[in-house]
């Protein structure tokens, strides 16, 4: 991008001042396109993901999937009521909950003014006065005095200018209220946010996401206001406020987001300290999401990707998935003590010394069984157990070509077979001859009709050879056998990923797939995932990528080096996830979020 080029963020900030109306996003993601073109393969994406996390604060509000509105449309004279609560008419203030999503959520920057156009003045979070109080919030101890303000009594809130944006507070009187007359609206604003908040993926939704479309979009948006809608939701059972920000149908403990008091409390908060370290982890993981994001968007607009996530793994199980924390890959030894632990290479032309194991010893086969249950899939693990003989070769069978890429320690070798069993079996075949050779055609295409995985397989054993060369390109650079093993196996578990989910080599990995494998993958689906260890992950792709840029065999390396550059931020995630607790209430909740944007539909 040149110095005077335009960004994403101005053109949008410009675009939401031309339009007076709803408009189709597409015509908005054309005309930044006109502004500013991209040769990215989905040139949508990086603006509709701006949108999505910027939009308030560019000036543009989601009606729906398919429509924007400018958010001073949505704002101009839009009118709602607060109830402020005893404590808060004691403390002189009007806490800003009351007033979002129409102020205060996104920005603090408003101006609010009486009657008489005297300006009131805004408390923020470190505001001495008032301690007892929720903040931030307005000071309204002048206004309550002077318009004789009682409990019961409600503030009703004009929005008199969007930008900037300007609201005139008045008070109505308990006994003035025409609940007879906002009946319906009332009704129709709670549906209308049920139905959207239903509708929505997410285990919480911001409120602005859902009251704000709702408001806009409304005849009554300036009419008389009816009941604030905090209070209808909570009346109402079907859905939860929590923290005074969020809406959702689960049922969750309340989190104190912010760590304070919430304005619109529903009741007694249960298990306290447990909930209490559930809040400071979802404000943790919402830090870090708000860096993934960021750090995704930019990379995105550098060209890196599209912006478009993958998902091909989320098919594969989720909360409840007994996959989660099981080895899913062979080949890498445990991490201990923030080292590997590695495993001599198998020799294939080595004899059984007299000190070795016995193939045939029950502790070694009963360790070879549990290897090849953590290597096929689940569901052919379950049938395995309870197969005849006859049915499990054929299960094992359908993974032949996986397992001897994979875990080729499992197959007896030839060589160390008795000669006399070899003829009493009748196999007339040669140590170095092809296994194929043993059987009749037909039986060979039995078997390759029953295969699974081929070409999951084919690309692992591609990836294999890659990996050999750098293994080999390492030691050529006079690195220590065991540093280069390190690296080589680090690069297995991308590789098993891009095999086995995408059916890839790692000559065609990519940012996308990545970025999934190293922020919802590995945490997930990897016994023994460490901080340490996805670090190690990102250096050996990125030196990977790096060598195979140099041979000819990728035109880029880029995507390596810049998920290189978000080793840390990998680090966090398998840090976070490791200090959740499935037996919390709100683990639904910290799981999906710590793992957006891949838990999100």
């Amino acid at each position: 991008m040149t110095h005077n080029e335009p960004t994403i963020a101005s053109i949008l900030r410009h675009l939401a001042g031309e339009y007076d109306g709803p408009v189709d996003e597409r015509r908005v993601l054309e005309r930044v396109l006109e502004q500013r073109p991209s040769s990215a393969k989905n040139p949508y994406a990086t603006i509709r993901e701006r949108l999505r996390w910027d939009g308030l604060t560019l000036g543009w509000l989601r009606l729906s999937r398919s429509q924007l509105v400018p958010l001073r449309v949505a704002l101009q004279g839009l009118r709602f009521r607060c109830l402020p609560r005893v404590r808060d008419l004691e403390a002189g203030l009007l806490p800003m909950a009351h007033l979002q999503p129409f102020a205060g959520l996104r920005s603090g920057e408003c101006v609010m003014r009486d009657a008489a156009g005297a300006r009131i003045t805004y408390l923020d979070l470190d505001a001495e006065s008032a301690r007892d109080a929720a903040l931030p919030a307005f000071d309204l101890r002048a206004f309550y005095a002077r318009t004789a303000f009682r409990p019961g009594d409600s503030v009703v809130v004009t929005v008199t200018s969007a930008e900037p944006l300007v609201l005139l507070v008045e008070r109505e009187a308990r006994d003035e209220f025409r609940a007879g007359a906002v009946a319906d609206q009332d009704a129709e604003l709670l549906e209308a946010v049920v139905e959207r908040v239903r509708r929505s993926q997410a285990a919480l939704v911001p409120c602005d996401e859902v009251v704000l479309p709702v408001f806009a979009t409304a005849p009554w948006r300036a009419a008389y206001p009816g009941s604030p809608w905090q209070h209808l939701v909570m009346n109402d059972g079907r859905l939860q406020l929590v923290d005074d920000i969020f809406l959702t149908s689960q049922r969750f403990a309340s989190l104190h987001l912010f760590g304070s008091d919430e304005v619109f409390d529903a009741g007694q908060r249960a298990e306290h300290d447990h909930n209490s370290a559930d809040a400071a982890l979802l404000a943790e993981i919402d830090a870090l999401q708000h860096d993934l994001g960021r750090a995704r968007k930019i990379d995105a607009e550098a060209g890196l990707w599209s912006g478009q996530v993958q998902r091909a793994s989320a098919a594969y199980g989720g909360l409840d998935d007994d996959l989660v924390h099981r080895p899913f890959f062979g080949g890498l030894g445990d991490m201990a003590d923030g080292t590997w632990e590695v495993d001599e290479p198998w020799d294939a032309g080595a004899a059984l010394a007299e000190d070795e194991v016995d193939p045939t010893d029950p502790a070694t086969l009963q360790a070879a069984r549990d290897r090849l249950f953590e290597l096929i899939p689940s569901g052919d693990a379950d049938r395995l157990r309870t197969a005849r003989p006859e049915d499990a070769e054929l299960i094992i069978a359908g993974h032949l070509n996986m397992l001897l890429a994979r875990a080729p320690e499992l197959f007896p070798r030839i060589d160390i077979i008795p000669p006399d069993e070899v003829e009493r079996a009748g196999l007339d075949i040669a140590l170095s001859g092809e296994w194929q050779d043993v059987w009749e055609d037909d039986e060979v295409d039995d078997l390759n009709d029953d295969l699974e995985d081929e070409e999951s397989s084919d690309a692992f054993a591609a990836s294999g050879d890659l990996i050999g060369q750098f293994y080999d390109y390492l030691l050529e650079m006079g690195k220590s056998e065991a540093t280069a093993r390190i690296r080589a196996r680090a690069l297995n578990i991308y590789a098993d990923f891009l095999a086995s989910y995408y059916g890839r080599s790692l000559a065609e990995g990519d940012y996308a797939t990545l970025d999934e494998c190293l922020f919802y993958f590995y945490p997930r689906r990897v016994m023994n995932s460490s901080a340490r260890q996805v670090r190690d992950i990102c250096t050996a792709i990125k030196q990977l990528y790096a060598f195979l840029r140099q041979r000819g065999v990728v035109a880029d390396d880029r995507f390596a080096v810049a998920l290189w550059s978000r080793r840390g931020q990998a680090a966090r995630v398998v840090e976070i996830y490791e200090r959740i607790s499935r037996e919390s209430p709100s683990f639904e909740l910290l799981f999906e979020r710590l793992f957006l944007p891949y838990t999100e539909s």
